[in-house]
């Protein structure tokens, strides 16, 4: 395995790592915090 490989190979494994952590963190917002809380916006109300 020369060089090459192994960088693509660890940038794929980089990438699932990323994804994965992207999923988990949505789920736990979403456990968190309801939909009505995460579309509002409190801008302008000043």
């Amino acid at each position: 395995m020369n060089l090459w490989q192994w960088s693509s190979n660890a940038a794929w494994g980089l990438s699932v790592l990323i994804f994965a952590w992207i999923l988990v963190d949505a789920f736990r917002v979403s456990r968190e915090y309801d939909d009505d809380f995460l579309m509002s916006s409190t801008e302008g109300n000043e």
